[in-house]
């Protein structure tokens, strides 16, 4: 891997064309490998009459239909290649972020092809500490995270040496001993799920805590909000930089010091937005991602409709990076809220209820019924809990109508072992109609 680096480091840069063209190489043996060696692809591409020579480029895998989650989980087994790459390939079980996990296999040398691909953005958070350093860094996860399992494994299949100036902390310990275990390593970096920090400094800030403040924060899994991000950096003074990736594809993009959106990383994974019916949206416009992993041989998984929503633009980015841009990201696989009355709302606009409230640290909104909702909030400790409270149903009310809404106070929201995910429905369209 490493006579691979010096191409790692100046890939980002390549002209537009180059990079294309290793993208639509890559295409083309991801669909001649998955008509050959995985079944679901066979049967599709001899019931269909495509001929998978015809696919040349990622234009052309519009070709091709949409994959969803449900189809995959209905017949995991018909994704895997009967390949030997396939055959001998590494399970990794998605978060569940729906309720109901996936199993995803990725062969290793897709392991180490992803692993290569992190050198380009450790050098933006080392440019960012000076001298080029590694840095310290804390890493809060739950204990049988998919990230510390590849960490295992890069030690595992690589000769390059994991961090050793690397602190593991537990997404489940209370605040205090976070905060405990950071003023004691002092670590450069801090990097974990985006909702959980955002809480964290959230609450260092509401609560004046005497705390070890980190140069940078790192997140993946879940968002951080914009205001989030922009507390810890304009006031906390740390810089924030994002990874999009997913158990589906380890590494399909990242935010650069500009902040103008999402890099993706278009030799390893192929991304696209489409549309209520499948088609490409207009530039600028929002649609839902469709990803397609260029380099796994294990789980293939091709026009996969991931869950989340993004804007594709076509203006590149100041940094100079030539790597399409995703502008923005929403969704996370978050829940949509029915309501009795037919409406639809979506958890950003619930935000808006809450994201003006300085007093309020974390929420997680639940609903059970289509008329009952309970809600759990996390305040800044602040007095007048009571008069807070009041305001919060006074707005939610105003937003979601006649419903009934039972509220907790809470220390903290645990994550546990998955994704935090501030909305959650019970319902689905079925049961409203």
């Amino acid at each position: 891997m490493a006579s691979h680096l010096p191409f790692q480091k100046q890939a980002d840069y390549l002209p537009a064309s180059r990079l294309g063209k290793i993208r639509d190489r890559r295409v083309r043996s991801l669909v001649n490998h998955a008509a050959k060696y995985v079944p679901y692809y066979r049967e599709l591409f001899h019931e269909h009459g495509i001929d998978p020579r015809a696919i040349r480029t990622a234009a052309d895998l519009e070709m091709l239909p949409l994959l969803d989650k449900q189809t995959v989980r209905d017949n995991p087994r018909a994704f895997v290649s009967t390949s030997r790459r396939g055959q001998t390939a590494i399970p990794f079980k998605t978060s569940g972020s729906t309720g109901m996990p996936l199993t995803i296999y990725h062969d290793r040398r897709s392991l180490l092809a992803n692993m290569a691909r992190t050198w380009p953005e450790k050098a933006i958070i080392r440019k960012v500490l000076g001298n080029n350093r590694a840095g310290r860094q804390a890493t809060i996860l739950y204990p049988s995270s998919t990230v510390r399992r590849i960490w295992e494994l890069y030690r595992e299949y690589s000769f390059v040496p994991g961090p050793s100036r690397q602190l593991l902390l537990d997404v489940n310990d209370p605040f205090d001993e976070i905060i405990k275990a950071i003023n004691t390593f002092k670590p450069d970096i801090v990097s974990g799920y985006g909702s959980y920090l955002e809480t964290l400094f959230r609450m260092v800030d509401a609560r004046q805590t005497a705390v070890h403040l980190p140069r940078v924060l790192t997140y993946g899994a879940d968002n951080m909000t914009e205001g989030g991000r922009q507390l810890i950096e304009n006031k906390l003074g740390i810089r924030v930089f994002s990874r999009y990736n997913s158990v589906e594809s380890f590494r399909i993009g990242f935010t650069c010091e500009q902040h103008h959106g999402f890099h993706i990383r278009e030799d390893l994974c192929c991304l696209r937005v489409v549309d209520a019916h499948g088609n490409t949206p207009g530039d600028g416009e929002p649609g839902e991602v469709v990803i397609s992993n260029l380099v796994n041989r294990g789980t293939v998984l091709i026009n996969y409709r991931i869950g989340d929503l993004g804007v594709i633009t076509q203006k590149p980015c100041p940094c100079g990076r030539t790597l399409p841009m995703l502008a923005s990201l929403e969704g996370r696989s978050e829940d949509i809220i029915y309501l009795a009355d037919g409406r639809m709302v979506h958890p950003r606009i619930i935000w808006n209820v809450f994201k003006g409230r300085n007093d309020l640290l974390q929420y997680q909104l639940i609903q059970h019924k289509p008329d009952s909702f309970e809600l759990k909030i996390v305040l800044a400790g602040s007095p007048g809990h009571d008069a807070a409270t009041r305001d919060i149903l006074t707005d939610l009310g105003k937003l979601l109508g006649d419903v009934e809404i039972t509220v907790s106070c809470h220390e903290s929201l645990s994550v546990g072992n998955r994704k935090f995910r501030p909305v959650i429905s019970r319902c689905s369209p079925t049961l409203m109609s």
